[in-house]
């Protein structure tokens, strides 16, 4: 039976802090890590619709992605509450296990630092796709996908340039559409792309990549979001409902307004709007009368 070092657990505990959570009375929470040339942290990100919930192992893959550091070979996650094994997790494991090549083993453990669940190579499931090694991922180094907002440089064009590199780590199979996503929260900016599925199902887009990243950070006040995409050259992208929707409760829980930027790819084009004019009714299971009537003080 595995064990994790009491440093390890405490760091995982402080990361249970960081999840997003529909309730604070949840019964159930989790950290994660996954662990390459470097360690990657998340907590859960629950969303209201529950559709849109982000598993903190999917969260943790998606970070190594963003910080060009693919190659998990060993993730860990602590439970807090009840626990089952969750086969799309297993899935989720299994396809990144499939497209970096790298055998990865996944171990859960409880708040007491028992092992409660383990698999030494998580290709060895029921689910059990072929190997298909991403060429785009075989010059990856790491490098951090967050950088400290320059006051002397206009703030656009820095959301701009942070998002045309989180295009970089577009994590697809067969894509040639890329996404590029970046986020302005307490003075920094973190970026990402999209963390592709197989299945086309469990993709998470660069917004909810670059967003995650500044949550499982301690910085979720963001407040500027900035896309691009290689498929709009010449006019914008725009954000999806699911992301809309996933942004509005960002913005909600955190009492903070959100400003969308979008650019062509070639930068010459600019759309920005406020997020509750792009989105005036959000979804929200728990909302008054009074914030569905006005729409602003969501």
């Amino acid at each position: 039976m595995n064990s994790i070092t009491p440093e390890l657990r405490e760091r995982l505990t402080k990361q249970l802090a960081q999840s997003w959570l529909k309730r604070e009375t949840a019964k159930k929470n989790t950290a994660s890590v996954a662990i390459a040339t470097h360690e990657h942290y998340s907590g859960l990100l629950e969303s209201r619709t529950h559709l849109l919930d982000i598993t903190s192992e999917h969260a943790a893959l998606a970070q190594a992605v963003s910080c060009k550091d693919p190659h998990v070979n060993k993730l860990i996650t602590l439970v807090q509450g009840s626990y089952l094994p969750n086969p799309v997790v297993l899935k989720i494991l299994a396809d990144h296990s499939r497209r970096t090549g790298t055998i990865m083993s996944y171990s859960v453990f409880d708040m007491q630092r028992k092992e409660i669940f383990h698999m030494a190579n998580v290709l060895e499931t029921y689910y059990q796709p072929p190997i298909e090694r991403l060429e785009k991922i075989k010059d990856w180094t790491y490098a951090l996908n967050q950088i400290p907002l320059d006051s002397s440089q206009p703030v656009d064009e820095q959301l701009r340039i942070a998002a045309v590199k989180g295009t970089e780590t577009h994590f697809s199979a067969d894509s040639k559409t890329v996404y590029g996503c970046a986020v302005l929260t307490d003075g920094t900016i973190f970026y990402g792309g999209v963390y592709s599925s197989y299945d086309h199902r469990l993709n998470l887009h660069a917004e909810m990549v670059a967003a995650l990243s500044a949550i499982a950070s301690d910085k979720k006040n963001i407040t500027q979001l900035c896309i691009v995409s290689n498929k709009f050259v010449h006019e914008v992208p725009h954000v999806c409902g699911c992301c809309r929707q996933f942004l509005a409760e960002i913005s909600a829980k955190n009492n903070t307004p959100i400003t969308i930027l979008s650019y062509s790819w070639d930068g010459t084009q600019k759309f920005t709007i406020p997020l509750t004019t792009y989105l005036p009714y959000a979804f929200d299971s728990g909302g008054s009368i009074e914030e569905f009537e006005n729409p602003s003080k969501l």
